[in-house]
């Protein structure tokens, strides 16, 4: 079976979904392409489909490790679109995200090439916008289903989020366009519904976010005011990205891009990407990841549920019926 990535003309009245997340693995792969009739889109037959709403060409990337067809980068011109074939036995892990300004082979990106096969500088930071989904068994006998990585069955069910917990860099709609018609069985389903960034700019990126609170309050004052926009010495004036409060302070300096270089476990740091142990949930949802102006700009501009630090999944996980649809839209 082929899979295609039509450029489609995408018109105000057509449905749009997007998807995100890092890994740069994997070429160009080697899709036809042809055009809608009349400006529209084909109906969605497949789990996920992900369409190019922005004036400008994107990639598709996704993670080279667990992965549904079709692989590789996928290229969209303004207007088109890629559905993704999820297999009936469910598949774990998945992870979804665009990258812009690359070259012909989908690679060398000047934003979104987050993990090899990385430019000579170095990879760029892990900000992307970004779809994470481990899709449900639609199978009727359970032990035909395929499992985690960590050995679980996977249930009929499908879990999923837009995580900000690394940073943004498009905005983006998820739109649930059907149910999976199979029972939510084991998990709570009433987190099924669509998700809305459509505001989410990079203009709105905190530059003044204070980073400087560390265990037991002590203040670390050369933390006390960052700018969060990302930028790289290559095109120093050119506004890439969001770091999160976490990610600006762990990312490391010597790649070209704007990261404070420290290690995870030292002091702020710790306080905002809460590493367990020695940072339990409570700790960290009660300490200033919780309270950053960062969180205010994903929670302000995104409805439907996004987390933006690590102990934030209270508003960003959905579950869903294992077979929903689901489109994603970038510049909605």
């Amino acid at each position: 079976k082929s899979f295609v990535v039509l450029s489609c003309l995408v018109t105000g009245s057509a449905i749009m979904l997007l998807v995100w997340y890092q890994g740069c693995g994997g070429g160009s792969s080697s899709s036809s392409s042809s055009s809608s009739s009349g400006g529209g889109l084909p109906t969605q037959t497949q789990q996920l489909r992900i369409v190019n709403n922005c004036a400008y060409t994107i990639w598709i990337q996704q993670d080279g490790t667990y992965s549904v067809p079709p692989a590789g980068v996928q290229t969209l011109t303004s207007g088109g679109y890629v559905d993704y074939e999820v297999p009936a036995a469910g598949q774990a892990s998945t992870r979804f995200w665009p990258k812009t300004g690359c070259d012909s082979t989908g690679q060398n990106c000047t934003i979104g090439q987050s993990s090899n096969p990385c430019p000579s500088g170095g990879c760029a930071p892990p900000v992307d916008s970004k779809l994470e989904v481990t899709w449900g068994c639609t199978l009727s006998k359970q032990t035909q289903c395929a499992s985690t990585p960590q050995g679980n069955v996977i249930p009929a069910v499908t879990s999923w989020d837009t995580s900000a917990v690394d940073g943004y860099t498009l905005p983006y709609k998820v739109t649930i366009v059907s149910s999976g018609g199979t029972a939510c069985t084991g998990a709570d389903c009433s987190s099924c519904e669509n998700i809305d960034c459509s505001t989410l700019s990079i203009d709105k990126c905190p530059t003044t976010e204070n980073l400087s609170v560390g265990q037991s309050g002590t203040i670390f004052s050369q933390f006390i005011s960052e700018n969060l926009v990302v930028t790289n010495t290559i095109s120093p004036g050119t506004s890439l990205g969001c770091f999160s409060p976490c990610k600006k302070l762990n990312y490391p300096s010597n790649t070209g891009f704007n990261g404070e270089n420290q290690a995870e476990t030292s002091d702020p740091t710790l306080m905002y990407c809460c590493p367990t142990p020695p940072i339990e949930p409570a700790t960290c949802r009660a300490g200033p990841a919780a309270t950053t102006t960062y969180l205010s700009v994903i929670h302000n501009n995104c409805t439907g549920g996004v987390y933006a630090y690590a102990y934030d999944d209270v508003t960003g996980l959905h579950n869903c019926s294992a077979g929903t649809q689901m489109l994603m839209t970038f510049c909605p």
